[in-house]
């Protein structure tokens, strides 16, 4: 009983560490950075992409780490729709049919706040957040890499 006991103790304390640990990496993004993650497929890399409201960019793909600016427009855009798709977790998807091979799902983070899958919108707020995840992307020549021609991306060490 005692060895019952001590091994839920251990669970209890893994978990408790675990969520710690997911808690203090959300804390050290600034709250005013957006995280756009692209979960990838069984045949494509994911992507990471750190938007600051300055525009400046951080990101990640296939093909390693890079930088970038995006133009002001587009910025106060991706901005302002965030804020009116507030609070993201309550944004709506639908249902929509995506390849096991190819289908990705792409989710936004900002302040603590997390969406769904935004590749399927439930509705007009959340498909303007997905067309400027597209712009995004566009903007900075961000693709889901094949995994036989790229790189899997590193682990958010944070």
């Amino acid at each position: 009983m005692n060895r019952l006991f001590s091994k839920s103790l251990l669970g209890l304390a893994g978990i408790s560490f675990l969520l710690c640990s997911f808690q203090s990496a959300m804390a050290l993004i600034p709250n005013n950075v957006a995280v756009i993650l692209n979960s990838g497929s069984t045949n494509t890399i994911g992507y990471r992409i750190y938007v600051s409201q300055s525009g400046e960019v951080n990101y990640v793909d296939g093909k390693g780490s890079n930088q970038g600016k995006l133009s002001e427009k587009l910025t106060e855009k991706f901005f302002r729709d965030l804020k009116v798709g507030e609070p993201l977790s309550n944004l709506p998807v639908r249902g929509c049919v995506k390849s096991v091979s190819f289908g990705t799902s792409t989710i936004i983070r900002l302040a603590g706040q997390q969406s769904q899958d935004i590749s399927c919108p439930g509705n007009a707020k959340a498909q303007r957040l997905d067309n400027d995840v597209i712009a995004i992307t566009k903007a900075l020549n961000v693709v889901n890499i094949p995994r036989s021609q790229g790189k899997a991306l590193p682990p958010e060490n944070f």
